[in-house]
């Protein structure tokens, strides 16, 4: 008995390119959203740890700029504004991710912390 061939055939192939076309693209596109989500939390984190130490710096007579500077270098980002006021710090740090899309990602983050016992001059 012979096998007639009807319009179908091959179509399951098509289906299943498709499939497995769509799943990789998905799975690209979650490994850069999580890449993108951690530039995010090291920023952060590189913000908040750099504030810590500006104000430490500041507080104990320091230099609280270059200190926050240091540690958000070693935390692989980049300071790009900071503000003391007596020993209270305020930081505006930055981190880039690598190029997704066709671009490159810049996330910003501002922290800003004091020591314990910081009281403000005005009150």
């Amino acid at each position: 008995m012979t096998r007639r061939r009807t319009d179908d055939d091959g179509s399951a192939t098509i289906h299943a390119a498709t499939i497995v076309f769509l799943m990789t693209m998905l799975g690209v596109v979650s490994l850069q959203v999580a890449a993108l989500a951690r530039v995010q939390h090291t920023v952060t984190a590189a913000a908040d740890l750099a504030a810590l130490a500006a104000a430490d710096a500041a507080a104990s007579g320091g230099d609280g700029c270059s200190a926050a500077r240091e540690v958000a270098r070693r935390n692989h980002a980049t300071m790009t504004a900071c503000r003391l006021d007596e020993a209270a710090a305020t930081l505006e740090v930055s981190g880039t991710t690598a190029e997704m899309w066709g671009r490159t990602w810049t996330i910003t983050r501002t922290a800003r912390a004091a020591p314990s016992d910081y009281r403000p001059a005005h009150t």
